[in-house]
C-alpha cells in the first residue's frame, strides 16, 4: 500500500510538472528545429535531453527550449553540431567558440563543393547522403541560409556555358523532386495550406518556353542564367513549402495571359509568381491587370521580384507567418461551422421532443 501510494504521489508529481511542458511539435514550431532534427540531436550528440511521459513521448522544459535557442546561436556561427556540447558547458568558453567557429567555417563551403561533384558527376547517391546529413542535423532555415541557397547562388555561373547545363538542370530537378515529394507526405499529418506555383517568362524567357514546348534542339546558349536562376530557386522554394507542410501545385512557366485563365478555377489558398528579369513597362502593366483581378491572394517571389517596383503591394508575405496565418484561419472556420452544426442539432432534438 506504501508503495502505491508513493507511486500516486509519484504520479501526481509528474503532472504537476508536465504543465510546464511542451510536446516535441510545439517544441519545433517555437524554434524552428524539427522534431526529426531534435530526435537526432538527443541520439547522436547528447544534446537536449527531455522529460518522458509514463509511455515515453517527449516533453520539454523551459531550459530545453532555452538549449535549443543557444544551439542554434552557435549553428548560426558557424559551429559543427558535433562540437556545440562543450561550448553549452560555460559561457567562459566564448573566446574558444570563436575560434572553433572561424575553423568550422569551411564546413558548409565543403559541403558546397561536394555538392558539385555531386552534380556534374550525376552521383544520386552521394546528393543525398549530403542533403540528409545537413537537414538531419541542422535547422532546416540554417540550411537554407548557408548551404541552399548560398550553392544555388553560385551554380548559375557554372551551368550557363556548360553544354550539358540542361541535362544537369533536368537531373537535379528531378532528383529535389523526389526529396520534395517524400518530405510533402508531412509524415502522416495534413497540409496546412495549399498554394500554386507559376514561373512568369521575360519576352527573351518566353521563347525558350516555345523551344522548349517544340521539343527543338537546344544548345547551351538557350538557357538564360536568369532562368537557370529561378528554376534553382523554385527548388529551395519547394523544400521549404514542404517543410512548413504546404501542399504544391508547380503549374511551370505560364504567360501574363495563361495566367489569367487559372483565376476562379485553381482551388488555392495563394498563387506564387516568380518572375525572370527584364520584363519591359508593358508587360508589367498587363502583369499588374491580372494580378488585381486574381481571386485568389497572388503573390511575386524570388530573386527578380523586387526588380518590380511597380508591382510592390503584391510581394510575398513571409511564408512561415502566412502558413500560421492560413492555418489559423482554417482552424477557426472549422471551429464555426461545427458550432453551427451542433446547434442545428440541437435545434432539430428540441423539435422532435415538442412533437
Amino acid at each position: 500500500v506504501i508503495d502505491m501510494k508513493k507511486h500516486d504521489s509519484k504520479v501526481e508529481a509528474e503532472n504537476l510538472e508536465s504543465r510546464e511542458l511542451l510536446p516535441i511539435g510545439e517544441v519545433s514550431l517555437l524554434t524552428g528545429v524539427n522534431a526529426v532534427t531534435l530526435r537526432a540531436w538527443q541520439r547522436r550528440f547528447g544534446l537536449v535531453i527531455p522529460a518522458r511521459t509514463p509511455k515515453g513521448h517527449r516533453l520539454y522544459t523551459p531550459e530545453n527550449i532555452q538549449q535549443i535557442h543557444e544551439i542554434n546561436a552557435w549553428l548560426a556561427k558557424g559551429v559543427a553540431i558535433s562540437k556545440v556540447k562543450p561550448l553549452l558547458m560555460s559561457s567562459a568558453l566564448a573566446t574558444e567558440a570563436d575560434s572553433t567557429a572561424l575553423q568550422e567555417g569551411d564546413l558548409w563551403h565543403e559541403q558546397i563543393t561536394a555538392l558539385n561533384s555531386a552534380l556534374f558527376e550525376l552521383e544520386q547517391q552521394k546528393l543525398h547522403q549530403i542533403l540528409d546529413e545537413a537537414l538531419g542535423l541542422y535547422p532546416f532555415q540554417l540550411v537554407k541560409q548557408k548551404l541552399l541557397q548560398a550553392w544555388m547562388a553560385q551554380l548559375p555561373a557554372l551551368l550557363e556555358p556548360r553544354l550539358d547545363a540542361e541535362l544537369l538542370l533536368a537531373w537535379l530537378e528531378s532528383e529535389l523532386a523526389s526529396r520534395i515529394g517524400g518530405r510533402a507526405s508531412f509524415a502522416g499529418q495534413a497540409s496546412l495550406a495549399q498554394i500554386g506555383i507559376v514561373c512568369l517568362p521575360s519576352v527573351q524567357g518566353q521563347k525558350t518556353a516555345e523551344q522548349l514546348s517544340g521539343h527543338s534542339n537546344m544548345t547551351h546558349s538557350s538557357i538564360s542564367n536568369s532562368s537557370i536562376t529561378n528554376r534553382l530557386y523554385c527548388l529551395v522554394l519547394r523544400l521549404e513549402l514542404a517543410e512548413l507542410r504546404v501542399s504544391v501545385i508547380n503549374l511551370g512557366v505560364l504567360d501574363t495571359t495563361s495566367l489569367g485563365l487559372i483565376n476562379n478555377r485553381l482551388k488555392v489558398d495563394a498563387v506564387l509568381l516568380l518572375p525572370e528579369a527584364n520584363h519591359p513597362p508593358s508587360k508589367i502593366f498587363e502583369l499588374q491587370s491580372v494580378l488585381e483581378q486574381m481571386a485568389q491572394p497572388s503573390y511575386l517571389i524570388g530573386p527578380f521580384a523586387p526588380t518590380l517596383t511597380a508591382l510592390s503591394a503584391f510581394m510575398a508575405p513571409d511564408l512561415a507567418e502566412w502558413v500560421s496565418q492560413v492555418s489559423a484561419a482554417k482552424e477557426q472556420h472549422k471551429k464555426q461551422l461545427r458550432k453551427q452544426k451542433n446547434a442545428a442539432e440541437a435545434e432539430l432534438g428540441g423539435q422532435t421532443d415538442e412533437r
